[in-house]
């Protein structure tokens, strides 16, 4: 089987959660002997060709640094792109996204996209891994919306990373919408007392202390502010606690961030002074499995959300969540009350509650955790996830609600 993934955007030096989850897998079908392409844009500093796990990554050309330099450099992007398809040999495109300039343009250049695959015999795949909004998982409301239904409308398969996506999705494109979730590298993130021991013990951090952690984006729209807010008040009562911050904080390290933004949802930890630590962007999956595994508690006040995956690896080492609900996107793995809580969006009270909770609780953290594990590794394991995508580049249908035992929802209390 051979893929050619389009995206404007990859990783190194682009940042993105579906961008990272597509480049582990098109790495795993590699290793399963599949063909993968990436045609992606050009950047300074990176070869035009080179070779990734097996993955091969070709680089459009560089067209100057300046303003019109980069907007010119995606014109050449898109131009380059349909070269390559018309020359290549593929089974499947899938594509990421064509680095045009408003819904317009995306729209167009993405139907010549799926008009070249399709005068090849290829099939066409594209995954919905965001909601539009916090009310809507597909928005076709004006002109906006009119633009990104007929983008969506050629493709032969659309992916839904969660339910309540699906749902919004089957509403427009009922017989192309399939259901899958993300997976979980539960070879990667797996608990390691010892690495867990070293680590904390490096950081200065006391047997009896308990660490909080975040994995993502600072920003509002991951309800960062609300963790601030949460830890900012709770930390001067415990001295003991600690709140580890891993994601992107700067532009440097996430094109998507507002630095001024960034400023005011961290402002309110500036009274917990020594109690919270930055660790910034962590690429190497390892390592960020050794940070996720010396914590305790992981936190995830979301607001909005495709599938969150960064809870789910948390879990995967051990860790029990307490997780923003967003109905069909982040109840897909927690089990309220067992793996750890769901506090309603925005509610402060509740997330200061099941941080109280938890956090003096070392037995109920450790009971959690051990529950959360086993729920990741019979449901939401990676080489499953992988069989499910190659029956989805294959033309197989595949609608895979991960089943576990029914939540539960109690309102977590101090």
């Amino acid at each position: 089987m051979r893929i050619v993934f389009v995206s404007y955007a990859f990783w190194p030096p682009d940042f993105g959660g579906e961008l990272l989850a597509s480049i582990e897998r098109f790495q795993s079908l590699a290793a399963n002997g599949w063909s993968v392409a990436v045609l992606t844009s050009g950047r300074v500093g990176f070869p035009s060709h080179e070779v990734q796990r097996g993955v091969n990554v070709h680089r459009s050309p560089i067209i100057g640094k300046s303003r019109f330099g980069r907007l010119l450099r995606r014109v050449v992007f898109f131009l380059w792109v349909c070269w390559r398809v018309i020359l290549s040999r593929f089974d499947v495109l899938h594509f990421g996204s064509s680095g045009a300039i408003g819904p317009i343009s995306s729209a167009i250049s993405t139907k010549v996209l799926l008009l070249l695959a399709r005068l090849k015999g290829a099939r066409t795949v594209i995954v919905h891994s965001l909601a539009d909004t916090e009310q809507s998982a597909f928005d076709i409301h004006g002109w906006k919306g009119f633009w990104r239904k007929a983008s969506f409308s050629g493709f032969s398969c659309i992916v839904a990373v969660s339910p309540a996506l699906y749902e919004g999705l089957r509403t427009h494109f009922p017989n192309r919408v399939t259901l899958l979730p993300y997976g979980v590298r539960d070879d990667v993130f797996t608990r390691s007392p010892e690495a867990r021991r070293c680590l904390r013990a490096e950081e200065g951090v006391e047997d009896g202390d308990v660490i909080f952690t975040f994995l993502g984006s600072v920003c509002s729209r991951k309800g960062f502010d609300l963790l601030a807010q949460a830890f900012a008040e709770l930390a001067t009562d415990h001295a003991n606690w600690h709140l580890w911050v891993v994601g992107p904080y700067t532009r440097e390290q996430n094109q998507n961030l507002d630095d001024y933004e960034v400023t005011q949802v961290t402002k309110p930890l500036e009274s917990a002074g020594r109690q919270v630590k930055f660790w910034g962007r962590v690429d190497e999956r390892a390592a960020l499995s050794r940070i996720l595994s010396a914590g305790d508690i992981f936190v995830f006040p979301s607001r909005k959300e495709g599938m969150g995956i960064a809870p789910m690896e948390a879990m995967a080492v051990g860790l029990p969540v307490i997780i923003a609900r967003i109905p069909g996107v982040t109840d897909l793995a927690n089990i309220d009350g067992e793996t750890g809580y769901y506090i309603p969006q925005g509610n402060l009270g509740a997330l200061k509650d099941a941080m109280i909770r938890l956090g003096s609780n070392e037995s109920l953290r450790r009971r959690m955790g051990l529950r959360g594990a086993q729920v990741i590794r019979n449901s939401f394991g990676w080489e499953k996830h992988v069989e499910d995508w190659m029956k989805v580049y294959e033309g197989d249908a595949v609608t895979q609600r991960r089943s576990h035992e029914p939540a539960r929802h109690p309102t977590p209390k101090s």
